[in-house]
């Protein structure tokens, strides 16, 4: 028997194999189809998963460290617990899994042992929200090709095909937005975001600055804010439902030398800040491509981590849809730049669709 549900393959190692999967389960489960989200990581032997954090805090220190780790990306198999895959695959047979969407290629070997199992079709889509390959894909160059991989940033279309949200709330209009410039470092916290805070505020603007760690909080000054996803959260664990969830967000203030703490609740507190901001300033990585999509926010791009942040970077600014750090400022920072950028990301998310609506429309085939 072929169960009706979709199985979202996650990645906890990085946010963009995450928070994308987590935004197409909340807009799948509020549309009455089922869905279950599977991160990689709980496979792990016990060991490999707890070096992660000290992994993160090298290459969030040195951004040369994490290129070269990019570099080494190899398949994950040494890492994998052989017992907990076999569970996993005998539960996917005895629940009848038959449609699965992945979020990073480190799933195909274990998708391969699942197709010989389990004995029946199978729709399986790898979904690309880069315009190259990514390291979990590149290694595995001779598995992929076999599947359906759901590109949305073909290169050669010049076009994007579909983004990802929560929901199908429309964007902010630009001029209804206050102005504020988000900056981060992706989810690990990497790449030269830091080095544009004092030049942001400098020309005059407030900021809004998703930090990998307190120490990287200044002294208020009225202007610029501070966030992070809360400490002690990792997405490999799971609630008392025993649910994934998205990070939840704290805001930190520092006066007089103390740092204070206070709890924003769930997501909702970041999707808020990108939904109102004038431009994002981060590295070229693929789940802010679809955040910059999906809310119409202005990206500013800085240095790539790796292949496919360069031609993420190339991508989107051939597209209109972003600009380099280094352009940017040479035109002083201007804003005329950002709100052209914004009515060229309205016009293009008007005439695509959320990629959930595909889903949607073959469970409900009155669906327009």
């Amino acid at each position: 028997m072929t169960s009706t549900s979709v199985t979202l393959l996650a990645s906890g190692n990085s946010l963009g194999a995450y928070i994308p999967a987590m935004h197409l389960h909340t807009y799948l489960q509020g549309r009455g189809i089922g869905t279950e989200v599977q991160v990689l990581e709980n496979l792990y032997h016990e060991e490999v998963r707890n070096k992660i954090s000290s992994t993160k805090k090298a290459f969030h220190a040195d951004f040369s460290v994490a290129r070269m780790g990019h570099k080494l990306a190899k398949p994950i198999d040494s890492s994998l617990d052989e017992e907990a895959v076999q569970r996993l695959v005998q539960d996917w047979k005895q629940a009848g899994a038959s449609r699965f969407i992945a979020f990073t290629g480190f799933w195909l070997p274990i998708l391969e042992r699942y197709k010989a199992a389990a004995g029946m079709p199978l729709d399986i889509r790898l979904i690309r929200l880069d315009a190259f390959d990514t390291p979990s894909f590149k290694v595995h160059k001779q598995l992929y090709p076999s599947y359906d991989n759901i590109w949305f940033y073909e290169p050669t279309k010049l076009s994007p095909s579909s983004y990802i949200a929560s929901d199908e709330a429309e964007p902010l209009p630009y001029g209804n937005r206050t102005g504020r410039v988000l900056v981060h470092g992706g989810g690990w916290g990497i790449g030269t975001y830091a080095s544009t805070i004092s030049e942001l505020r400098t020309v005059g603007y407030s900021l809004d600055v998703i930090v990998y760690d307190p120490s990287e909080v200044e002294e208020d000054d009225g202007a610029t804010r501070y966030f992070a996803a809360e400490a002690s959260w990792n997405p490999w664990s799971r609630d008392t439902q025993g649910q994934h969830t998205f990070p939840p967000m704290v805001r930190y203030v520092r006066k007089d030398g103390v740092l204070g703490e206070y709890p924003l609740g769930d997501y909702s507190a970041y999707t808020d800040l990108m939904r109102n901001c004038a431009a994002v300033v981060s590295k070229p990585g693929g789940a802010t491509l679809n955040d910059s999509l999906s809310l119409g926010v202005p990206f500013v791009m800085l240095e790539p981590f790796g292949d496919h942040e360069l031609h993420n970077m190339t991508y989107w600014e051939t597209c209109g849809l972003g600009i380099r750090y280094a352009d940017w400022k040479a035109q002083g920072f201007s804003g005329h730049p950002l709100k052209e950028i914004s009515r060229r990301l309205l016009e293009q998310r008007s005439k695509i669709n959320h990629f959930g609506r595909e889903i949607y429309a073959a469970e409900n085939s009155s669906y327009v």
